[in-house]
């Protein structure tokens, strides 16, 4: 399974942020254990509409599921339509909250 989460870094001690306007996404593949970065500074600075183009852009990295510490309702609903799971994650950093997903601790949104 490939995970989403957004975060301002590109390592797993980086901070756990909000979805739309991250500055980047750590592509984490549970089977492997190896993870990518996906910018997401296209987004950041738009107007209107960065959480619903974020969620695109996330779909077409082919992640499973994301994690966020905050998720916006236009992007939740894209999300849950193209039947990507999505977290709200009160952790710290992505680790933390990779693990606690991973432990079964996240409640889907």
């Amino acid at each position: 399974m490939k995970l989403a989460i957004s975060t301002s870094g590109k390592d797993l001690n980086a901070p756990l942020t909000g979805f739309g306007r991250a500055r980047s996404f750590i592509l984490y593949d549970t089977e492997t254990r190896n993870f990518d970065t996906l910018s997401n500074e296209k987004n950041m600075a738009a107007g209107r509409g960065a959480g619903t183009r974020t969620a695109q852009d996330i779909e077409n990295a082919g992640a499973d599921a994301v994690i966020s510490a905050k998720m916006g309702p236009k992007a939740l609903s894209y999300l849950q339509g193209k039947s990507i799971s999505s977290y709200v994650a009160n952790q710290t950093t992505v680790k933390e909250a990779i693990d606690a997903y991973l432990n079964g601790e996240l409640q889907s949104s």
